[in-house]
């Protein structure tokens, strides 16, 4: 709360509104944030499993040749 003037909001009302949307505009960029990271990493996961999945496949229906 350091970073406002309480002189500038003489209602304290307006001031703590402000305040509260300012810390909610603040949190949506942190868990857009998150929310892109996470998506990132899944992303990630699913393609690396996948080639897995691809390799596993590949070498368990080899044929025997004896």
């Amino acid at each position: 709360m350091a970073r406002f003037d309480p002189n500038t909001y003489p209602d304290r009302l307006v001031f703590e509104a402000y305040a509260r949307r300012i810390r909610a505009e603040e949190l949506d960029v942190l868990f857009s944030a998150a929310v892109a990271w996470l998506d990132g990493r899944q992303r990630e996961l699913t393609s690396r499993l996948r080639k897995l999945a691809t390799t596993a496949s590949a070498h368990s229906h080899r044929h025997s040749t004896r």
